[in-house]
């Protein structure tokens, strides 16, 4: 079953016009809830907040909410054990381990390579860096590199079938 909008028709968008990817910014996909924390926030912390919260990310930001890095579950797991992707040298056998240490923080785990771009990017070139990096989504930031948000592919798939997008 196809539900359409009231008032909108396939194609057309708010302003009566037809809409594609190449005009519409990112920032009217951002999706605002996720969960940040600082560099030095202990990693004991960010394993049992991504446990609890169902394995999501946590976003990394500095003091002034600009955008460090990503941990990801599979980020926590990397550090476990060396077939894993490891990105950092301290390494623990355990998760009991991590957990009870207290010299390892966010930074030391973080990856730094997750993709930012500008709240102002065209959905088309956000398609084009997920596709060409097999990422499933982008960290949103604004001019001064602050994290805004975070658009991820069920974001744009909500948002294409929602707005008509051809």
């Amino acid at each position: 079953m196809v539900r359409e909008r009231e008032g909108w028709s396939r194609g057309v968008g708010r302003n009566g016009k037809g809409i594609s990817p190449d005009t519409i910014p990112l920032s009217d996909l951002v999706r605002g809830t996720f969960t940040k924390v600082g560099p030095r926030t202990p990693l004991p912390f960010c394993i049992h907040h991504i446990i609890a919260d169902r394995c999501r990310d946590l976003y990394v930001t500095d003091d002034g909410g600009r955008f460090l890095g990503v941990i990801t579950p599979s980020d926590i797991l990397a550090h476990l054990g060396p077939g894993m992707g490891v990105r950092s040298r301290k390494k623990s056998h355990h998760l009991g381990t991590l957990l009870s240490r207290d010299d390892l923080c966010a930074e030391d785990i973080m990856s730094r390579g997750h993709i930012a771009v500008m709240q102002d990017t065209p959905l088309s070139e956000a398609l084009r860096l997920m596709e060409k990096h097999h990422h499933p989504d982008l960290v949103v930031v604004n001019r001064e590199g602050v994290l805004v948000g975070i658009v991820d592919v069920c974001s744009i798939l909500s948002y294409l079938a929602g707005e008509g997008v051809s």
